[in-house]
């Protein structure tokens, strides 16, 4: 089984678990749900779905397959209505203005969704979680001090408490053997890419395996590191041998302080994990107050 088909059994587990909750009776409907829903059962008909619930079940006929399906999308709207109405997804009143979508059929509408906008985002928080929990966590290998004190890392700055809207100097020390630096960061609403970027950190290599950012010559040394609003911000270090060959990971002015999204997540899992080189992780929160 690949990494990625792992994934696929591990999203469609939890969001059975969210739609059908544990010790309530719906086991027909979740089966529906686990079979229609599964990738490798797309170009299947809703006949065909009902002949595999058929044995499983009792008292279950090819004629109770499209009621189930509109009771588990039913439940599906009632867990998730928020986001599908964030996405702009409806079944229910399908627009005259979206001919594609006319050609589709409820099932297979909320099906797109579930793989083309929720797996992706559900992917790339369980990649983060994964690598956080394989990173170590020493005290201090990342800190922030007041603009004033670039040369030094001074106790205020080996707080996990950092304060909104004032110019810090991000300092990272990290024992290891690796020099090439990936600094990423995760906020309530944002994800960057911290090193290599050309806003902060041009140069992503570990010098006497310390750093401090922003780098002179990059486009924020003057500014500095601010955050703008209260909560938590992460910090992940990858730190490897060479660097990984994606455009998104090399500097430049067009993009100078790089967002990751799930496709650029998943490409750089597969170019951690799969291809077998050698890292390290490192991670540290810090809560930012007013």
């Amino acid at each position: 089984m690949t990494n990625e088909q792992s994934q696929k059994e591990k999203f469609i587990a939890e969001i059975t678990d969210q739609i059908f909750p544990r010790g309530k009776s719906a086991e027909t409907q979740k089966l529906c749900f686990q079979l229609r829903f599964c990738p490798d059962n797309w170009q299947k008909k809703n006949v065909d779905i009902a002949r595999e619930m058929e044995p499983k079940l009792k008292n279950f006929t090819e004629l109770s397959i499209n009621p189930t399906i509109g009771e588990v999308l039913d439940k599906l709207k009632k867990q998730f209505g928020e986001e599908l109405a964030q996405d702009g997804v409806n079944w229910d009143k399908r627009s005259r203005g979206r001919p594609a979508d006319e050609k589709q059929s409820p099932w297979q509408i909320a099906y797109r969704w579930l793989w083309e906008r929720k797996f992706p985002n559900w992917q790339m928080d369980w990649l983060w979680e994964t690598l956080r929990e394989k990173a170590a966590s020493p005290p201090y290998w990342l800190c922030f001090t007041p603009e004033s004190d670039r040369g030094m890392v001074g106790p205020i700055g080996k707080k996990p408490v950092i304060d909104v809207n004032v110019p810090y100097y991000m300092h990272i020390e990290l024992d290891c053997d690796q020099e090439h630096l990936l600094l990423l960061n995760r906020g309530l609403d944002t994800k960057y890419l911290v090193c290599p970027s050309q806003a902060f950190a041009p140069v992503n290599r570990l010098k006497d395996k310390k750093m401090i950012m922003p780098q002179q010559g990059a486009m924020c040394e003057e500014d500095k590191i601010k955050f703008d609003a209260v909560g938590k911000e992460e910090f992940l270090a990858i730190v490897l041998e060479d660097s990984l060959d994606l455009p998104w990971l090399t500097p430049n002015e067009e993009e100078p302080f790089p967002i990751w999204n799930p496709k650029r997540f998943n490409q750089l899992w597969t170019g951690l994990v799969e291809n077998g080189r050698n890292w390290q992780a490192f991670y540290r929160s810090f809560e930012v107050v007013g």
